[in-house]
């Protein structure tokens, strides 16, 4: 008996989540896969450029080590006053601790009110430990109402 091939899941276009993301600075939920084969969830800051998700992790953390391991992952985002509606997707992910000063900066400018008070230093002392992680999608669409 052969098996159909199941269909490719609809993916929103590099334009439509950029317009969903706009300006929004809610955290993204990352799910890795550990040695074990369960899921782990963190919550990261994120931003969406160049039709890929970007995020930081230290290299001391679990989610940096399933990552390296297995980078298939799944994330998701909250749309901003919608809480019923989510952006969802899961892609292939990338670390790269020469790339981490650049997106910490990055983190810092978009999260942060103050880039140069004591959460923005603590964190540039962190950089030379600090991976980027870029996440490229396979798919992404919104999940909920309007």
């Amino acid at each position: 008996m052969t098996h159909a091939a199941r269909p490719r899941v609809r993916s929103l276009d590099a334009t439509q989540i950029d317009d969903l993301l706009h300006g929004l600075s809610q955290p993204v939920r990352l799910a890795s896969i550990s040695p074990h084969g369960y899921p782990l969830i963190s919550t990261l800051w994120f931003l969406y450029a160049e039709e890929k998700f970007w995020c930081i992790t230290q290299a001391s953390t679990l989610m940096r080590r399933n990552l390296a391991a297995n980078p298939r992952c799944a994330f998701e985002v909250t749309l901003r006053g919608k809480p019923w509606r989510i952006l969802r997707g899961q892609g292939n992910a990338r670390l790269d601790l020469a790339d981490g000063a650049r997106v910490t900066n990055l983190m810092i400018e978009r999260y942060l009110d103050d880039p140069q008070g004591p959460v923005a230093e603590k964190m540039r002392a962190q950089i030379p430990t600090e991976y980027a992680i870029c996440i490229t999608p396979r798919w992404v669409r919104v999940q909920g109402r309007a």
